[in-house]
Order: C-alpha cells, then sequence, then structure tokens
C-alpha cells in the first residue's frame, strides 16, 4: 500500500432501523418477531405468511404465542382476549382496528399455528379475530373490503378438510366459525357464498356441514343483515357531514328528518347514563307544552354548560346558534331549539334505543299557525316507522339563514366561536339515506319510507321508477308503491343524502331540486 495515501477507516456498519413498533404490541415482544410480522403485513398477498411458518411450527416453545401476541397488536381493535361483553346496554366504546392488512396475515396463518395444548396460539389468534370483529362495525367493514372473508374460508377448509399443517381432530373451530359468521352478517358476495357452500359439500358427513350450515343462516338472519347495504360511517371521534348552508331558513313550516341508523356506542359514563334514565323517567310523567328550562336542558346545566358528550345526530343552526339540534343524552333522544335572544327549550323523548340495532329514526315538527300568528305546535318521534311519541313543543322563532348543517355530529369548535361552551360531540355509528324534509309529511308517509327500507335510491320526475318493467306483480306492486311514494314526498324535500352516492368526500344532493350542493364527509384529524 502506497504511504502516500492515507488509508481510510473500514466503514462502519450501518445502525439497524429501528421500527416504529404499533401502540398494541407487547414492548417485550421479541424484534425478530416483530420484524417478521412487519414484513408479512406489508407484502404482497399469497406471500404474506411464508417468513412466519417457521416461527410458529411445532417445538418452537412460546414463540407461536409471540407471533399471535404482535399480530393481534398490530391489527388492533382488540382490548383484551379475556374481554367481558357490555351488559349494560348503554355501550361502552368499542376498539377500532388499525390494520386489516394484519387481520389478513392472522387469518392465512391459522391452519398453520399449533392446537395441542389450550388456549393454543390457534385458539388465541381466532378469538381474538372475533374478539375484534365483534367491536364494532367499522371493523368488519375494514375487512370485508379488504377481503377476509374468502381468506378466512380458505383457512377454514385447510383446517376441516385436513389439508393444512398440524392435528386439527380436537381443535374446536367455533371462534372461526364465529369470525365467518359476522363477516358473512356485514357483508356477503355471490363468489364467496359459493365459496361457503363449497365448503359444506367437501365435508358433508362430518359435523363441520351442519356447523357451516348454521352459521349460514344467522348470518343471513343477523341484526346487521336487516340494515342498508351501503351506510355512512362515523367514527364517533372526529367524523360527520357537513352540508350547505341557505340564504334563508328553510323550516319556517316545520320540518322533518328520517334515516336509518346503527349506533356503536353513546360513550357515556355511567353518572351521565344513571342521570339520563332518571331525567327520561321524569319527562315520561309529564305533560304539556315544555318549558325553556326542561329536563334535558337542565341535564345539559348540570353537566357544565353542554360540555357532557352528548352525540349528535342533526344540527341545523345559524351563524349565532339558533336553530334546532337533535343529539342522545344516554340511550334517550333529545330535541333542543334555541331561537331569537337567546331563548332555548328542549324535549327529552323516552323511548330507549339500543346500541348496535338497526333503527329506522323520524323526526317531525309541525308549526301551526294561529289566528293571533302563534298555535299549537306538536314534536313527533317515530321508530321503526311507528309513531312512538308525540308532544306538545314550541316551534322557535328563526329568522336568521341556516349557517350550519351537520349530520352525525354538531359544528367544529374552531367555526366563528359558535362551540363556546360546547365540545365537538361525534356520533359513533352507521346511517343509511337520510331525508330533510321542509316540513312534516305525516305518520303515513313515515310509516312508508320506513317499509321501503334503505337500500332504494329515489328517483323524481317523469318516468321515474319504470314500474311496467317489472318482472312479476309482487316487484310492478313494489315499483308502483315506490314511485307514488317519491311523487308524494318530492315535493317537500329539502335534502336527500344517499350513501351510495358517496364519492370520495362527497355526496351529491338526491331531492328533486338538487340546488343545495354536496355534502362534505369529513375526518377532522
Amino acid at each position: 500500500m502506497s504511504t502516500g495515501t492515507p488509508t481510510m477507516p473500514p466503514d462502519p456498519s450501518p445502525p439497524l432501523r429501528s421500527r416504529h413498533r404499533p401502540p398494541g404490541v407487547p414492548a417485550d415482544a421479541p424484534q425478530e418477531v416483530v420484524r417478521a410480522v412487519d414484513a408479512a403485513v406489508m407484502g404482497n398477498r399469497g406471500g404474506r405468511v411464508d417468513c412466519l411458518l417457521e416461527m410458529v411450527s411445532e417445538g418452537q416453545g412460546e414463540l407461536p404465542h409471540s407471533v399471535v401476541d404482535v399480530l393481534l397488536g398490530t391489527m388492533g381493535g382488540v382490548d383484551g382476549l379475556d374481554e367481558v361483553r357490555d351488559t349494560t346496554g348503554t355501550g361502552t366504546s368499542p376498539s377500532i382496528m388499525s390494520n386489516s392488512g394484519a387481520a389478513i396475515t392472522a387469518a392465512e396463518l391459522l391452519p398453520h399455528l399449533p392446537c395441542s395444548e389450550e388456549p393454543s396460539p390457534r385458539t388465541r389468534m381466532a378469538v381474538g379475530l372475533h374478539a375484534a370483529l365483534r367491536a364494532c362495525t367499522r371493523n368488519r367493514a375494514m375487512c370485508s373490503s379488504s377481503g377476509l372473508l374468502a381468506v378466512l374460508l380458505e383457512s377454514a377448509e385447510k383446517l376441516f378438510v385436513g389439508t393444512g399443517g398440524g392435528s386439527t381432530s380436537s381443535w374446536d373451530g367455533t371462534p372461526l366459525l364465529q369470525c365467518i359468521q359476522l363477516l358473512g352478517g356485514h357483508s356477503l358476495s355471490v363468489k364467496d357464498l359459493h365459496s361457503w357452500l363449497g365448503l359444506v359439500k367437501k365435508v358433508l358427513g362430518t359435523s363441520w356441514a351442519t356447523r357451516l350450515m348454521l352459521a349460514l343462516e344467522k348470518a343471513m338472519g343477523s341484526e346487521e343483515a336487516r340494515g342498508p347495504a351501503a351506510t355512512f360511517e362515523f367514527d364517533g371521534e372526529s367524523s360527520g357531514l357537513l352540508g350547505p348552508g341557505d340564504s334563508r331558513w328553510p323550516f319556517s313550516s316545520g320540518y322533518g328528518f328520517a334515516t336509518w341508523i346503527y349506533i356503536e356506542s353513546f360513550s357515556d359514563t355511567l353518572s351521565t347514563a344513571t342521570a339520563a334514565a332518571a331525567i327520561a323517567a321524569a319527562a315520561a310523567a309529564t305533560s304539556g307544552k315544555s318549558s325553556a328550562m326542561s329536563a334535558a336542558a337542565a341535564a345539559s346545566a348540570l353537566a357544565g354548560e353542554g360540555t357532557t358528550h352528548m352525540p349528535r345526530l342533526f344540527s341545523f343552526l345559524s351563524s349565532d346558534n339558533q336553530g334546532v339540534e337533535a343529539y342522545f343524552h344516554g340511550q334517550f333522544l333529545v330535541v333542543e331549539s334555541g331561537g331569537g335572544k337567546g331563548k332555548k327549550a328542549s324535549l327529552h323523548f323516552t323511548y330507549a334505543f339500543k346500541p348496535r340495532r338497526w333503527y329506522f329514526v323520524g323526526l317531525e315538527h309541525t308549526n301551526k299557525h294561529g289566528l293571533l300568528g302563534k298555535g299549537d305546535s306538536e314534536l313527533r318521534l317515530y321508530v321503526d316507522g311507528s309513531l312512538h311519541e308525540s308532544r306538545a313543543f314550541d316551534f322557535p322563532r328563526i329568522s336568521k339563514p341556516l349557517a350550519f348543517c351537520c349530520i352525525g355530529t354538531n359544528p367544529p369548535p374552531t367555526i366563528a366561536g359558535l362551540q363556546r361552551r360546547r365540545r365537538q360531540c361525534p356520533l359513533f355509528a352507521e346511517m343509511g339515506p337520510i331525508y330533510i324534509f321542509r316540513e312534516p309529511i305525516g305518520p303515513d308517509r313515515m310509516s312508508r319510507l320506513a317499509l321501503r327500507g334503505g337500500d332504494i335510491l329515489p328517483t323524481f320526475g317523469n318516468g321515474a321508477g319504470f314500474p311496467w318493467k317489472a318482472t312479476n306483480d309482487h316487484i310492478k306492486n313494489m315499483a308502483e308503491e315506490s314511485f307514488a311514494l317519491n311523487h308524494e314526498i318530492g315535493g317537500c324535500l329539502h335534502l336527500l343524502y344517499h350513501p351510495s352516492l358517496l364519492s370520495g368526500r362527497f355526496c351529491p344532493d338526491a331531492s328533486p331540486s338538487g340546488s343545495a350542493g354536496s355534502f362534505y364527509f369529513f375526518f377532522l384529524h
């Protein structure tokens, strides 16, 4: 080596890049497992589990359990494998899955996990998947769109037909069947149904055939299957529908609101839920007109000037906080109105809504004008098409334009200081089509709207509906009834937003005028 050329020290080996662990991954999990799971989750479909197969094979001690822990932590949506279901009826706040890719990897890995001693890694993985899918509809929606049901059916075939690794004769596949049932109840494509029935055919003569058919029957008759096929998803944290304002107040003759709703959680503490139940009981014994400081208003005042989380069904407000809002206080629906000079009134309905159940909910407020400019007004609540409650309730006098039209939330606190003493109260729920009327439509039309269901996208104008193209009398009668209902409600529709029209974050107005523009489906973070 020439002495005139300075020698350079050898390049130090680059340090291993520190990977950020997902929040749910145990801190003591082996680093090689974290890296392998990360690589599997980020890999392409079909090659995800190759790097994990050796780790989960028999004779690896606690390593398969570590793989399960890291996969479930990466997936998210699982508070604990021994979690207890909420039995209070108020609905605890569910955990939202953070990575559906980890769920796909977990399902692919399932047939290869050991199951010799319980609780085995295979059982823990299946139970964890079921807990995440059961937690909330949003988790099921994420996994359905990622194709998890097809992967679960493939894994079930490997296990039940006997082509997978490890012994399956003594393994209880109940949690796997529960996962398949939950996803099938949420969304079942023709392709997945074909695979499901094909699997039943392959296991005929075994107990698995009966159990698979029972799971299919329960999926088709599940509560979730009762809801609309397309929905708006509200995460309960930072989502909502923000509609256009109006140069005038559009509800001078009253208003109506109708939608299909599946409430994931009311997010109430025990004290708030208890107070809400007591207030509802008091409201049930109250008759006549409500005062400006009625039961719900008192609840808001006791909660600290409206700082308690009361998720909004809708908020129609002017720039100076005049208007109407509907929100949940515990399991009970409250309607609050505010007119000029700071006058407010609230009405607390007595119907106790249950979480994780589909409802058709209708509200309408009549504004009956008397000879002297004031008459009797009523507020009505419809549940599943039936009039549940009708109460006298003064209609607010509002002269300001409609500034905020929010669904599933109230106006963000950053807007014009409107929410000076109120917190953001988003709804954790799914909603179907949303009908907003400029006047009440009455019990008959509410009932027919509920009976028609949330899958129909109404059409208006000449030739709408085409009932003469029906293939049989039943379909023809349904089309004619739907056409007649559209004709009757079209003239009083202010806004109509259907989730099947959602494109990105925008949803066009499907009402006959269509002049109000698009709703903006927003997330604050």
